[in-house]
C-alpha cells in the first residue's frame, strides 16, 4: 500500500515543489531581469540614455509577453498531462521546462543583440588578467571520478541483473544529461573575457563568481540525475530491493533534499551576483578592437544541439 501510495503522490508533490519555485523565481527574478545593471542597459547590451522612457518600454513588453508565452505553455502542458492522467510525464515536465525556459531566455538574448546591440561600443583600451587558469581550480576531478563509478556501477547492476519493470530511457537520459553538462562545464571554465579599464578588479571578482556558480549550478543539475540514476538502478537492478519497503522511500527522499538545496542555493546565489553587478559593465556590452563582445555562457548553438538531442532521446524511447 505504501508503494502505491508513494507512487502517485511522490510525482506530484515534487511537481508542486517545482510550480512554486518558478513562480517565484519568475516574479522574483525574471520579471525585471533587463534592468539588473541599471537604466544604462537592457540585459547586456548598453543603450542610451532615457531608453526606458520610450522604446525600451516596447522592449520591457516585448521580453515580458514572450516569457509569460513560454510559461503558458508549459503551464498547457502540465494540464494536459493531469487531464489525461499520465502522472509517469510528471517526472519529464519539470527538467524539459527548465531547458524550454533556458532555451527561450537564450534566445531572447541572441534576439536583443542582434537587433539592439548590432553597433556595440568598441573600448580602445581593456584589461587582461595574467592570472594563471587550470580545469583543476575550477572542475573537481575526485567529483568527476565519483560521478563516473556511480554510473558505471548503475550501468552494470541494470545490465546484469535488471527485473522486467526496468525501462532504459531513464539511465540513457541521464547519463546524456550528465556527459553533456560536463562538456559544457570545461568549455565555461576555460572561456577568458577582456575587463574594463574603470574599476577592473571588481569587474574580475564579478566575472569568477559568475562563472563557479554557472559551474556549480551545471554540478547540482548533474548530481540530481545521478542520485535519481542510482536510485533506479537499486530498486530495478538490486534482487533483495523489493524486500526493502523504505528504499523507495530514501531514494527519493534524498532526491527531494538535493532539489530542495539546489532551489535555496540557486536563489541566494542569484540574488547575490545581481547585487555584485549592479553598477558594473556586462560581459557582452563592449568589444575591443582585437575581440568581439561576448556571452557568459556556452552560447546558444552548442546548447541548442545539446536540448535537440536530449529531445530525440525523449521521442524515441516513448515510441
Amino acid at each position: 500500500m505504501s508503494g502505491l501510495i508513494l507512487k502517485e503522490w511522490y510525482p506530484l508533490f515534487l511537481t508542486a515543489l517545482v510550480v512554486l519555485f518558478r513562480v517565484f523565481i519568475l516574479v522574483k527574478m525574471f520579471w525585471n531581469q533587463p534592468l539588473n545593471h541599471g537604466p544604462g542597459f537592457f540585459f547586456n547590451v548598453e543603450v542610451a540614455p532615457g531608453f526606458y522612457n520610450g522604446e525600451g518600454v516596447r522592449w520591457l513588453k516585448r521580453y515580458r509577453t514572450t516569457l509569460l508565452a513560454e510559461h503558458l505553455i508549459e503551464a498547457f502542458t502540465l494540464v494536459a498531462i493531469l487531464a489525461f492522467g499520465r502522472w509517469n510525464l510528471l517526472m519529464r515536465w519539470g527538467p524539459c521546462g527548465a531547458v524550454l525556459l533556458i532555451t527561450t531566455l537564450f534566445g531572447f538574448l541572441a534576439y536583443t543583440r542582434a537587433i539592439l546591440g548590432a553597433n556595440t561600443p568598441v573600448r580602445s583600451s581593456a584589461v587582461v588578467s595574467l592570472e594563471t587558469r587550470r580545469l583543476g581550480d575550477y572542475i573537481s576531478w575526485r567529483a568527476e571520478v565519483l560521478m563516473g563509478v556511480i554510473i558505471a556501477l548503475s550501468w552494470a547492476l541494470l545490465l546484469t541483473h535488471r527485473n522486467m519493470q526496468m525501462q532504459w530511457n531513464a539511465p540513457v537520459e541521464s547519463t546524456y544529461v550528465v556527459v553533456g553538462l560536463l562538456l559544457f562545464k570545461i568549455s565555461a571554465a576555460r572561456r577568458s573575457f577582456p575587463l574594463p579599464t574603470e574599476r577592473p578588479e571588481e569587474h574580475h571578482r564579478w566575472v569568477e563568481a559568475q562563472r563557479r556558480f554557472g559551474l556549480w549550478v551545471m554540478d547540482w543539475f548533474r548530481w540530481i540525475s545521478i542520485v535519481f540514476f542510482a536510485g533506479y538502478a537499486l530498486q530495478h537492478g538490486w534482487p533483495g530491493a523489493s524486500r526493502i519497503v523504505w528504499l523507495p522511500w530514501l531514494v527519493r527522499g534524498v532526491g527531494i533534499a538535493f532539489c530542495l538545496v539546489f532551489v535555496d542555493t540557486v536563489i541566494r546565489g542569484s540574488r547575490r551576483l545581481a547585487a555584485m553587478g549592479r553598477d558594473l559593465h556586462p560581459i557582452g556590452s563592449w568589444s575591443t578592437p582585437f575581440r568581439p563582445a561576448g556571452l557568459m555562457g556556452p552560447g546558444i548553438a552548442p546548447f541548442a544541439a545539446w536540448f535537440g538531442g536530449l529531445l530525440l532521446l525523449m521521442v524515441f524511447f516513448r515510441r
